[in-house]
């Protein structure tokens, strides 16, 4: 099986995105901000060991007015229908194309839920929205609705969304899109194996920053230890170090090329900036 399409709607600089993949290795090319590191965090999310939650700054700026548009509407008197179809929601829908002749699909069978023999496709969809019945939690308590009060209405609704909305999975049928199975979210997981490789340069545009102090501390003392005041004790000591460290790197770079021949016949999707191709 493969993942030939990913579609992502309202998350940060994915306003509305459509990607197809190849069979083995996909490489997106883009300049910083143009929605790379957007990719690579919302796929860090779908696939944690937990369900996954978003703020208000998760979704696209082109949205965030629709949170204040629901709320008109709310006290307007507005129904729950047209309030909810109001409401801004992150979505991401993957195709998956698999072989009919398969003798095992493995965890991507449960996905497989129309009765098309000669479909060879699976659709996943991923939405974050608004519970069923919270409406009056996610708005309870606010001002009535006036320019003034803006920006304490994001304040509260920020607070309120990761509370009162939740991520779900669904099967869907490529055939019928109202044919639809709640699915849980280890199975997605189970389905999509992945690994990040985050980019190896101190000044970069990623969520998750190391904080590597103790690496730091180590660095300042290899370096009095290899300066030419140190004592030769710690000099040769300093030294040593230095070889084994370079043994590993070489150990290292050996079992990663390996690796990476077996990963490169995989679904895989390399991320880059023009200043790295």
């Amino acid at each position: 099986m493969n993942i030939n399409k990913v579609e992502i709607k309202h998350f940060r600089l994915l306003e509305d995105v459509s990607l197809s993949l190849e069979k083995q290795t996909t490489v997106i090319v883009g300049r910083n901000n143009s929605g790379k590191t957007s990719l690579t965090e919302l796929f860090r999310r779908l696939l944690s060991d937990m369900a996954p939650t978003f703020r208000l700054e998760d979704f696209s700026l082109l949205v965030h007015e629709q949170f204040w548009d629901a709320y008109v509407l709310k006290f307007k008197g507005g129904n729950e229908e047209e309030i909810r179809k109001t409401l801004p929601f992150i979505e991401v829908k993957l195709t998956v194309r698999y072989d009919k002749a398969a003798t095992t699909l493995g965890p991507l069978s449960e996905f497989v839920i129309d009765l098309n023999l000669d479909c060879t496709e699976a659709v996943v969809l991923i939405r974050y929205q608004l519970k069923d019945g919270e409406i009056d939690a996610l708005f309870e308590g606010l001002l009535e609705p006036d320019d003034k009060n803006r920006a304490d209405f994001f304040r509260v609704i920020r607070e309120r969304i990761p509370k009162n909305y939740v991520a779900t999975v669904l099967a869907i049928d490529p055939n019928d899109p109202m044919n639809q199975r709640i699915m849980d979210w280890p199975k997605l997981r189970r389905m999509l194996q992945s690994g990040f490789i985050n980019a190896q340069r101190g000044l970069d545009d990623i969520t998750h920053k190391d904080r590597d102090v103790l690496g730091k501390i180590l660095e300042g003392l290899l370096n009095t230890a290899m300066s030419d005041t140190a004592d030769s004790k710690d000099r040769d000591i300093a030294q040593k170090l230095e070889a084994a460290v370079d043994n590993i790197q070489k150990d290292i770079d050996a079992g990663f090329n390996k690796q990476l021949k077996v990963l490169l016949s995989k679904n895989l999707i390399v991320l880059l900036t023009p200043s790295q191709t």
